[in-house]
């Protein structure tokens, strides 16, 4: 299991620094690591002296890239991944760690130091949505999938729309996380989408400042509760998962692909909807 996909616990004695303090340190001599997507860096990047830009999930493969003779500020958008990724650094040795508290929606909203893509612009309060300067239309920045083990269904929807998407932050999570599926890995795989380092995350770890619409995917569950001023869509689908030892390899592989191509279907009707993907023909 990749260190990065542990549970957030928290980690003994490490600093959370807020934009201004975190600013002032790396004015002088400390570097920050962010471990945002590409797509989010390219958008918006943090305007300091020494910045590393390792995406999390390859921040394992890519110790040898920091340095140790001086203090690393992890980032990435609102701390999600910052305790795991200090809890890393500090097993290989890393002893000066700290995390910007909140990310780079706390960044941005302190109005510290950045770089913006001149083709967008951010506004609101919340990073997930941004206006394109040439079309002049709201876009969706930011999906959460949510259902209640976060093993099955929401798992296979953060893949195929981290594929489908890929200029977009998604996330998935659940009441009560479980591990990811073996058989949604399997069928994601099957449609190019690499699951092996994916795992279950609590709702209650996902700061609503970071999403935008949230889609829930329970049917006969009561699904989770996501506090916050987001948009809410409801995606009723049945559980492929099942317990019945009757159901044997082949029915389990069929159940999950139905609901990988059912999510599928929904996921392209929302992207042209909200033009994130072309539109048909016949919508054109």
């Amino acid at each position: 299991m990749n260190p990065l996909e542990e549970k957030n616990a928290p980690v003994p004695g490490l600093r959370f620094l807020s934009p201004k303090d975190a600013n002032a340190e790396l004015q002088a001599g400390a570097s920050l690591v962010d471990l945002r997507s590409d797509d989010l860096v390219e958008m918006k990047s943090f305007s300091v002296p020494s910045v590393y830009h390792i995406p999390h999930r390859t921040l394992e493969s890519c110790l040898i890239e920091l340095p140790q003779d001086r203090l690393l500020i992890l980032a990435d958008t609102s701390g999600v991944y910052t305790k795991a990724a200090a809890r890393l650094l500090m097993e290989h040795g890393f002893n000066r760690v700290a995390c910007l508290d909140g990310g780079m929606l706390a960044w941005d909203d302190a109005k510290m130091p950045m770089n913006t893509d001149p083709d967008s612009m951010m506004y609101g309060e919340c990073s997930c949505v941004m206006r394109s300067q040439k079309s002049k239309t709201d876009m969706v920045q930011s999906l959460l999938f949510l259902c209640v083990a976060n093993s099955a269904r929401s798992q296979i929807a953060e893949g195929l729309a981290r594929k489908m998407f890929p200029g977009l932050l998604i996330l998935s999570a659940g009441s009560k996380p479980t591990k990811v599926n073996p058989y949604a890995i399997e069928v994601l795989r099957e449609v190019g989408v690499d699951a092996r380092f994916y795992f279950s995350k609590d709702v209650k770890d996902i700061d609503p400042k970071a999403v935008g619409v949230v889609i829930t995917l329970c049917a006969e569950e009561v699904c989770p509760i996501f506090p916050g001023n987001v948009d809410r869509i409801h995606w009723p689908l049945p559980d492929p998962a099942s317990d019945d030892p009757a159901l044997g390899r082949e029915i389990m592989l069929e159940r999950f692909r139905a609901t990988r191509d059912e999510i599928q279907h929904r996921l392209e009707a929302f992207g042209r909807e909200h033009g994130l993907l072309p539109r048909s023909p016949e919508h054109a």
